[in-house]
């Protein structure tokens, strides 16, 4: 089933809600210890919708509690979801695992986020 990025963007305009975005935003890293200095998080509000998805279970002995997507609107989103990102609300926490921007005459319009618990 294909979709226009139109679409997408109403869907999560009528049937989304208000959810935070949770961006880490990184300093340096110290070679002396090893890790990263100065870590900071970020909150954004995002207008999301999440939704269960089935193409068929890949391989039956792994299957993944939780794995899912979720549509999160681009329009008057400052920044873009990453990889690194959660994803917060209505007592749930998903880390984002991969994203797909929807494009629309050259604009993006929303993110389709692969999550999971």
């Amino acid at each position: 089933m294909a979709f226009r990025a139109y679409d997408l963007l109403k869907l999560v305009e009528e049937h989304g809600e208000t959810l935070t975005l949770r961006k880490p935003t990184y300093s340096t890293y110290n070679p002396e210890t090893s890790q990263i200095d100065g870590t900071t998080i970020v909150d954004y509000s995002v207008t999301a919708y999440f939704y269960t998805y089935t193409l068929g279970v890949r391989d039956p002995d792994n299957i993944n509690r939780g794995v899912r997507k979720c549509l999160i609107s681009a329009l008057g989103l400052s920044v873009s979801p990453d990889t690194e990102d959660e994803i917060i609300g209505n007592g749930n926490t998903v880390h984002i695992t991969n994203v797909l921007t929807m494009f629309s005459g050259g604009q993006a319009v929303c993110y389709i986020c692969d999550v999971s618990e």
